[in-house]
């Protein structure tokens, strides 16, 4: 069981009251996580964890040292608080330090579920064995993994912040094959609250993806109107988000240099139906609500209409720039147009469905080009329907193209990507003029 409010206000002040630095940060991080893979149709391999991890940033002036520990008893408290605080009068001067905040306005988080935090291995492998019997039933193969991961977070300062957020997370991604391993299928989900979850229908998903995939046909690597399905949309979007930079702007060293002359802040740079934002009270994708400096997190217009309104903008180069710090963004949300999947696949008159993208990695930072793989079920488009599946692709595109772009979308999701869990609600995406620049031979 998670420690309560009571219980790490209760640590935070004795951490502090051991020290004698000029200013203190501490951090605490608590988990009781569970989990489930499973193989071959069946349970592989089981595992619960409870993690405890405690930080200590001792500052004197302008030199800091941080020490990470995850004993709480009277002697290792102790020992934490002394090394950092020797380790800081030997460190350096850091000319961008910033002192730590005072109390914070806070929302009030909702990224917690008692019924999710509730649950434990029983209902695991009760939530897990409806999905393994529709692999069973459709004759494939079936392997993922099920995660649920009950947290508690807190800060706090010297100068007097406090922040403690509770929550509860439950992933779930599945692999369908068929016996044969001429068909792939892959579907997700992301829930905090465990009454949402519906593995059944996450499952289906990916059969059906694995049975239509069967005996791919052989189509040329081209530029291609594209149906980005809401995981392979969150995978090329995310990686926008985290280069939205202040600073880096500022020092002509960003991406988005290349797209505007002068200040990009305010400036039309991507398609008109592009917009994206930030809200860590977002119903269907909550997250943290504060920033790793003690922050307050607030809905964030990042792109609006195809406008960028925001750039991410520490502490310190706020204060040098002399205009407000925003913190990074702890969920994304895509409003999207809430266009029926089928919608968007009518308006395309030849073109691809891609299920989802697979190891992305930078190709040239100065235009945010990235490149990838599609897998676990690829389709050619014509005439507004899917004809038949076609082999995967090896594709080259910047996350701003997509935008620049994005002919229409669908209904916003809540789905797992191929890389990192942040949460986010994202649509379907109809992209015209989508890079493949070769084929790829996986299935």
């Amino acid at each position: 069981m998670i420690p309560s409010e009571a219980q790490i206000r209760s640590l935070t002040e004795k951490i502090l009251n051991l020290s004698s630095a000029d200013s203190a940060v501490v951090h605490i991080s608590a988990a009781d996580n569970a989990n489930l893979r499973f193989a071959n149709n069946d349970i592989t391999s089981n595992a619960s964890q409870n993690l405890l991890s405690l930080s200590i940033s001792s500052n004197f002036g302008t030199r800091s040292a941080s020490v990470t520990w995850n004993q709480t008893d009277e002697h290792s408290l102790r020992e934490a608080v002394l090394r950092s605080e020797q380790m800081a009068r030997i460190s350096p001067e850091n000319p961008e330090f910033m002192p730590p905040l005072a109390a914070q306005e806070y929302q009030k988080p909702n990224s917690f579920s008692a019924t999710t935090a509730a649950s434990g291995p029983d209902e695991l492998a009760a939530w897990l064995q409806v999905a393994i019997d529709s692999t069973r039933a459709a004759k494939v193969d079936g392997a993922g993994f099920l995660t649920l991961k009950t947290s508690a977070s807190a800060m706090a300062t010297s100068a007097g912040l406090f922040v403690y957020e509770p929550s509860t997370v439950i992933d779930f991604s599945i692999t369908a094959r068929t016996h044969q391993g001429n068909g792939s299928g892959w579907a997700s989900l992301q829930v905090t609250d465990s009454q949402n979850l519906s593995l059944k229908n996450t499952a289906d998903r990916a059969v059906q993806k694995a049975l239509d995939s069967r005996k791919p046909s052989a189509l040329s690597a081209a530029r291609y109107p594209v149906v980005l399905e809401a995981s392979a949309a969150r995978n090329l979007i995310s990686l926008l988000l985290w280069s939205l930079n202040r600073r880096s702007s500022d020092e002509k060293r960003s991406f988005l240099n290349h797209l505007a002359e002068g200040d990009p802040q305010g400036q039309q740079l991507f398609g008109s139906k592009a917009s994206l934002f930030s809200d860590p009270t977002y119903q269907q994708a909550p997250a943290s609500i504060y920033s790793g400096s003690g922050l307050p997190c607030q809905r964030t217009d990042w792109i609006k209409d195809g406008t960028l309104r925001n750039l991410h903008c520490g502490r310190f180069w706020a204060k040098k720039q002399k205009i407000q710090a925003v913190p990074h963004a702890n969920n994304l949300i895509m409003p999207g147009e809430h266009q029926s999947l089928e919608k968007l696949i009518s308006q395309v008159d030849r073109g691809i469905l891609i299920t989802r993208l697979w190891y992305l990695r930078m190709v040239q930072p100065q235009t945010l080009l990235y490149t990838g793989l599609t897998r676990d079920g690829t389709f050619l488009i014509e005439n507004g329907k899917i004809t038949r599946p076609v082999n995967n692709f090896r594709f080259n595109q910047s996350p701003t193209n997509v935008l620049k772009n994005l002919v229409a979308s669908g209904r916003p999701e809540r789905v797992l990507g191929s890389e990192g869990s942040m949460p986010m609600h994202i649509p379907p995406l109809l992209v015209n003029d989508f890079h493949f620049s070769s084929v790829s031979d996986a299935v």
